[in-house]
């Protein structure tokens, strides 16, 4: 469906930005390979998240091949992440005691470096990436994409998979961007590049795998657990989008019953967002269903349409 292509040669970054003096070749070699590993996922995850801007009318069969190739990569992602955390702790430790070797004093520390290659570019302190600039996408929201391909409004959102995908399309194109920008060996210091992996480290199995790849519990799925059970509903099981729609004024009606009894329990006033908002919590929940609704209206009245539409071939 996706295809990659090397065009800045990061994975020829990876072999020499990592050359440090006392540091064990094959400790390198490992720390090179995971991450050459995770870099080859992420760019072939940030190309398949891409998919629904050049597919815009997808049939129920090509929905179900995105989803399962998202589903394929958060599995591999899974083992993927685990392999860079060992490798990055064993790189770490092999500079920890390149230090306790030169100066015989405490295991490495990891305070904010001051003169790495980051803050030439006015960067994150202490990382060797530059702050990358916010470029920012229109498309159809994902639950609207799945929905067109035959998938329940209702089963996308409740599993969270909108929220899920935007963290893990945010996260590889953060793995990327660190990637393309790894300076050559030698430019570091040993204190920049430690806090740097201990920071790639940290998105990977300190955020993105537990928090969204996995479970945090029951009640609160990951991906692989949403589309796994997404995928296993056939085509009638609550597919109807008219059933999309009324499920959706339930939740509106939910809550404008919450504002109601806001007002009615607090003298007319809802618990306000921060100041900077200038709006209240529930009014904005109110006017988000109203527009989710209207585009679902619209959605089911250009689905009934009498007129054919095209659906063009994933790669």
């Amino acid at each position: 469906m996706a295809k990659t292509h090397t065009l800045d040669h990061w994975d020829q970054r990876l072999i020499q930005g990592f050359v440090m003096p006392g540091v064990p070749e094959d400790t390198r070699a490992l720390l090179v390979t995971a991450l050459g590993a995770l870099g080859c996922e992420a760019e072939y995850g940030v190309n398949l998240l891409r998919v629904p801007l050049h597919v815009p009318r997808p049939t129920r069969a090509q929905g179900e091949q995105w989803l399962r190739q998202i589903l394929h990569l958060s599995q591999r992602l899974t083992r993927v992440s685990a392999e860079v955390e060992v490798a990055v702790q064993s790189y770490l430790g092999a500079l920890a005691l390149v230090d306790q070797r030169r100066d015989a004093a405490t295991p490495l520390e990891i305070p904010q470096a001051t003169d790495d290659w980051s803050s030439r570019f006015d960067a994150t302190p202490g990382t060797w990436w530059p702050t990358a600039g916010a470029i920012m996408i229109e498309r159809e929201p994902i639950e609207i994409w799945l929905r067109r391909a035959g998938y329940a409004y209702r089963h996308t959102v409740t599993m969270s998979l909108p929220d899920h995908l935007e963290s893990l399309d945010q996260t590889l194109s953060f793995i990327m961007h660190a990637l393309r920008t790894l300076p050559p060996g030698g430019v570091l210091t040993r204190d920049a590049l430690a806090i740097s992996l201990l920071t790639l480290s940290t998105e990977l199995e300190g955020d993105l795998v537990p928090h969204h790849l996995h479970d945090l519990d029951t009640r609160h799925v990951g991906l692989i657990t949403g589309i796994t059970a997404m995928l296993r509903l056939t085509p009638p099981m609550g597919a109807k989008i008219s059933a999309d729609v009324a499920w959706s004024r339930g939740e509106l009606s939910r809550v404008q019953a919450t504002v109601v009894d806001q007002h009615e329990r607090h003298g007319g006033t809802t618990r306000p967002l921060s100041e900077s908002k200038g709006e209240n919590w529930a009014g904005q929940l109110v006017a988000e269903w109203e527009n989710i609704i209207a585009v679902l209206e619209a959605l089911q009245a250009e689905l009934e349409s009498p007129n054919p539409t095209t659906h063009p071939t994933l790669v």
